[in-house]
Order: C-alpha cells, then structure tokens, then sequence
C-alpha cells in the first residue's frame, strides 16, 4: 500500500482557510451594503416625512390676498419651523440627521436631509462611513368646497 505523496500535507486546511477568510469578506461587505441601503430609505423616509408636515405651513398672510385660487401658498418660518420640528423627533432615530427646509415657487416645500453613516464593517473595506442625501417635495392638496 502506498502512502501520501511527500510535502502535501495540510494542503486542504489552507486551501479551507482561504475559502473561510473570502466568506468573511463577502459577509462584510454585504452587512455594509445592507446597512446604507436601510439607512438611505429611513433617511428618504424622514424627508418624506418633513416635506408632508411643511407644506401645510400656511402663510396667511398671501392666503387672505389672493385665495385660494392657485393652491397654499407657504411660509418660509413656517417651513423652517416645521422641518426643524420633524428633524428633532426622527434624530432620536438616525443620529447626525441634518435637514432644511425652504418654499418653492411659493406653494412647494422642499426638505434636503442629509446623514453620515458609519459602516459596520467599513475598516475591512478601506471605508469608514458614507454620506447621504435625500431631497423631498410636498405640495398639500387644496380641494374646492361644493
């Protein structure tokens, strides 16, 4: 009976080794994509969120002018007040969420929320954290009376 060829031995725990630290890796940078993905929606969530409450900051002032003849005009204060209101409560949730609020065309809110994210594996990947944005607009409906 022959044995084993000379200077194999231990081959097929290398070659196990290699394959287990490519597993690593790969579970990595899946646990990193998944990561700013979640936070790229919670974060599009939140503007969505802030855009919706400002546009119904009424400016009452134009709305008593003019009418309600081309829609709801807004308040720029109102606004800011608003999405600085809705940045307050959803901070609890993503830490480092920054957002502003400005008034388009005068009936338009528009919230950019912006966010830095750390990456739970970003130190085997070279990157530590991502920067992201998200832009929302929000116009409230004005439905005539009958």
């Amino acid at each position: 009976m022959k044995g084993r060829a000379q200077g194999e031995d231990g081959s097929v725990l290398v070659l196990v080794l290699g394959l287990f630290a490519v597993l690593l890796v790969l579970v990595g940078v899946v646990v990193n994509i998944s990561s700013v993905v979640l936070a790229k929606r919670s974060l599009a969530s939140a503007a969505d969120g802030a855009a919706l409450s400002a546009a119904q900051a009424l400016d009452y002032d134009v709305f008593y002018v003019r009418g309600p003849a081309e829609g709801v005009p807004l308040s720029d204060s109102g606004v800011r007040e608003r999405v600085a209101a809705y940045a307050g409560a959803a901070a609890h949730d993503q830490p480092g969420l920054q957002m502003a609020g400005r008034v388009e065309g005068g009936y338009v809110a528009v919230v950019t929320a912006t966010r830095n994210v750390g990456l739970p594996f970003g130190g085997w990947v070279g990157v530590a954290d991502v920067d992201l944005s998200a832009v929302a607009r929000a116009r409230a409906p004005l439905v005539a009376a009958r």
